[in-house]
């Protein structure tokens, strides 16, 4: 069923046309939780293959003088590494962007995860390798925040013990916070 889900997700994905103007309404919709910029490191990601645009929410991070981390691949793990602009990228796993610079170590306050899509419960279907699984248990962030398309969120995603739940789940038309108990 999961493999269903995504296939039949990254297929509209694909071919979503107004995933720019889109992007920005996750945008807003983001800003719209304000305090969530009180806190100081947030780690996201760089978009790919249509993915929510989060360039324009790092470029603002940066803009006030936050702490900024995008992922790397390392074998099976995501290392964190602080950015200071978009500018030193290369081309890494499976052909995203990633950063050169130095693992942070430091504590990580809000993750802005990528998903094929999501649930109402804050369930997320990633591209099946695991990372972000095995990832966020080990960080503990604060709060686990989904970016997606309103066709993203879907009524059910199967998930196992290990999956980790999004806290919020931030679409153009909506914002879901999920129950920490469900």
């Amino acid at each position: 069923m999961k493999e269903e889900i995504r296939k039949k997700i990254l297929t509209k994905r694909e071919v979503y046309s107004d995933w720019e103007e889109d992007s920005l309404k996750v945008l807003k919709n983001l800003l719209t939780l304000s305090w969530l910029f009180d806190y100081n490191v947030f780690m996201l990601y760089y978009p790919h293959r249509r993915e929510v645009d989060t360039k324009p929410i790092i470029n603002h991070l940066l803009n006030l003088s936050k702490i900024v981390l995008l992922p790397k691949v390392k074998g099976l793990d995501i290392l964190p590494i602080q950015i200071h602009d978009l500018e030193n990228m290369y081309i890494g796993y499976g052909g995203i962007k990633e950063p050169r610079g130095d693992v942070y170590e430091g504590k990580i306050d809000v993750v802005i995860v990528p998903a094929v899509a999501f649930d109402v419960h804050g369930y997320r279907l990633g591209y099946g390798k695991g990372y972000y699984d095995r990832f966020l248990p080990k960080i503990k962030p604060l709060f686990k925040v989904g970016l997606g398309f309103d066709f993203q969120i879907v009524d059910k995603i199967p998930h196992d013990p290990h999956d980790v739940k999004m806290d919020y789940i931030i679409t153009p038309t909506q914002i879901y916070k999920t129950k920490k108990e469900d």
